[in-house]
């Protein structure tokens, strides 16, 4: 089986319907929000603190020896590629480019758009191969040019989103900018423990959604 055919496999067996995209956490019904933000934007504590919070939160969520599949989507064109030099597969110890499965999605946000052409790169690896607080990092400031790392080396802003598929807890986690980060699961008691242990950190205004789904 293919890095490709196992990838939608596993899709289908645990989160049928979900399409890999932002936001997560309103388009599958099991799944927590977390607010980054905590004090002046923009600022070196600011970066700080978001990178704290990101981190704990992945460390919850995934151990040393987990398979995952990392997910990096772009924005480019229709001649557009990721280009294997990439910051993120930089990130990666030991990988090959035969390692990496290539696809495009069309229209992912808008159905009427036939120049909304998403290219997709899929890695399935283990955890501890990833530098994933050097990607943290560089999610956090990909909004504030010129701060580094910055996630595209080529120098200029394109759509990016890049996904931590947990295929041994059946979770996936997305930081989406500095601002936040969804984690959603199969099954909502995989993310109990990440729900009691960071709940003060869970974005306000979707509280009331989260204490709702786990009181079912």
């Amino acid at each position: 089986m293919t890095i490709k055919q196992a990838y939608r496999q596993f899709l289908e067996q645990n989160f049928q319907g979900l399409r890999i995209k932002a936001p997560l956490f309103f388009n599958w019904g099991k799944g927590l929000r977390f607010d980054l933000q905590v004090g002046e934007t923009d600022t070196d504590q600011y970066f700080q603190e978001v990178v704290r919070r990101a981190t704990a939160l992945f460390e919850a969520t995934f151990q040393q020896t987990d398979t995952i599949y990392l997910v990096l989507q772009e924005r480019t064109g229709k001649r557009g590629k990721i280009r294997f030099s990439n910051y993120c597969f930089n990130q990666i110890s030991g990988l090959k480019e035969e390692d990496v499965a290539y696809s495009k999605v069309n229209r992912l946000y808008d159905s009427a758009d036939n120049t909304e052409i998403w290219n997709v790169a899929v890695v399935k690896l283990t955890i501890n191969r990833v530098n994933y607080k050097n990607i943290i990092e560089a999610i956090s400031v990909m909004d504030f040019p010129p701060r580094q790392p910055r996630l595209d080396s080529r120098g200029f802003l394109t759509n990016k989103q890049i996904f931590f598929l947990n295929v041994d807890k059946k979770l996936i986690y997305h930081m989406y900018d500095d601002r936040g980060l969804d984690i959603v699961a199969k099954e909502k008691e995989t993310l109990l423990p990440v729900y009691t242990e960071f709940n003060d950190w869970i974005l306000e205004c979707n509280r009331e959604q989260i204490e709702n789904t786990f009181k079912k």
